[in-house]
């Protein structure tokens, strides 16, 4: 069984009832594998509070075709698979509706649940929802769930509206100011920095009014995914690679470990937050996303974690640093940036990164900084988003930092490029 939740807009609240289904499933004895339609990071690490267990992005820019299907695969495990969409359900990245949760939905045959805002409506939330039905043919909407009603006669009217287009409605949420969940300028606050998160999915939980049988005959039409296998080369066998991980640094795609582990490569977790070194023996270090800005004070007062990481890339340790795991080093002075953060995103959406020896692969990026060096740097990188390009990936001593977000699940050309 599977089902996706997706919103008829951002802000729609569909992350709240995502969480909150997922953990009523759970409580009524099913194992939930989540997922996360499209590159956001943060999602994620509530799915995971929510289900006890690691999700996966399902990307139809970052990930060929097939392997989307591979990681919804991973889900053959579990009782039921449930995908929470992003943005507005036609929305993609683009503007259009490539890559957008109606195109996920489309190639992995899931059926959705429309997540409707019921405040202030009745019989429109049904003619918003005919809209959405008719917008194409093949829409995949299977059910509706309500979000913000008053009461149980709101959310009456509104079923019964929903009826008459022919969509049957398989539970509501109340508003509940409680469960509003505070964001930041990339989302949601991550999971990471919010102790009082599983308490509010429980919540969430609890709150909902969920026609459980009218959800498992939704989500019972189609059964397990079929995906083709993937040979991964053992390039990486016998080396130890730390990945920085904690509140600072949680941009990690689970896929991307998965993939390291099958070339081989032993995992070793750290945090430059509370670690007083990195960890010893290490052949690579990879520092990801996150928010290190938030954390400046705390990662500089760790001086045993500063003096460690300087020595590791003045030793010719070879370095792989993404976005926020670029700011840091130049953070600590063990790379020669200049950065700054601004009032706007900058170059959101997807690009295609080709290196030197012209290897291509997609890439995203999302930040609210900007950086320059401060000494002569070469770079790795053309990075393009339409007709724009520019050059990206810093290169210094034996370290590549840059602003693109990788998703190597299926490159492990990529990840050899990265590491070696």
């Amino acid at each position: 069984m599977r089902i996706m939740v997706a919103g008829v807009s951002s802000g729609c609240g569909k992350t709240t009832l995502a969480l909150a289904l997922m953990a009523r499933l759970r409580g009524l004895g099913l194992s939930v594998a989540p997922f996360k339609a499209g590159p956001d990071y943060i999602d994620p690490g509530f799915h995971a509070l929510a289900c006890d267990r690691a999700g996966h992005n399902l990307d139809e820019w970052l990930c060929a075709p097939e392997s989307v299907l591979r990681l919804l695969a991973t889900a053959n495990d579990a009782d039921i698979a449930v995908i929470e969409g992003a943005m507005g359900f036609y929305d993609g990245l683009g503007g259009g509706a490539d890559c957008s949760a109606w195109a996920l939905a489309g190639h992995t045959e899931t059926p959705v649940l429309l997540v409707l805002d019921g405040s202030g409506s009745a019989a429109s939330a049904a003619a918003t929802a005919l809209g959405f039905l008719q917008y194409r043919p093949d829409s995949f909407i299977a059910g509706a769930i309500v979000n913000r009603v008053s009461g149980e006669r709101h959310f009456e009217l509104i079923r019964d509206a929903l009826a008459g287009v022919g969509l049957p409605c398989v539970g509501w949420m109340p508003k509940d100011a409680g469960l509003r969940m505070p964001d930041r300028h990339l989302g949601l606050v991550p999971v990471d920095e919010r102790p009082q998160a599983a308490a509010q999915i429980r919540r969430a939980a609890a709150a909902l009014r969920l026609d459980a049988d009218a959800l498992t005959r939704i989500a019972s039409r189609v059964g397990a995914v079929d995906a083709p296998g993937f040979e991964y080369p053992q390039s990486l066998a016998g080396r130890r690679v730390g990945i920085a991980r904690d509140a600072a640094f949680s941009f990690v795609y689970e896929a991307n470990r998965m993939a390291l582990r099958a070339m081989g490569a032993t995992l070793v977790d750290f945090s430059p937050l509370k670690d007083p070194a990195l960890p010893g023996d290490l052949d690579a270090l990879i520092l990801p996303g996150g928010f290190p800005e938030v954390f400046e004070a705390a990662l500089l007062e760790n001086a045993g974690m500063v003096r460690s990481v300087r020595e590791a890339v003045d030793g010719g340790l070879r370095v792989y640093a993404e976005c926020g795991g670029m700011l840091y080093l130049a953070m600590i002075g063990a790379l020669p940036l200049r950065w700054r953060m601004t009032d706007r995103l900058q170059r959101f959406g997807y690009v295609t990164v080709t290196d030197a020896a012209g290897l291509t692969f997609p890439a995203h990026e999302f930040h609210h900084s900007v950086a320059e060096p401060t000494a002569p740097l070469d770079t790795a990188f053309d990075v393009r988003k339409g007709e724009k390009c520019w050059r990206g990936g810093y290169l210094y001593k034996n370290v590549l930092a840059g602003y693109p977000h990788l998703h190597a699940f299926d490159r492990p050309a990529l990840i050899e490029r990265l590491l070696r």
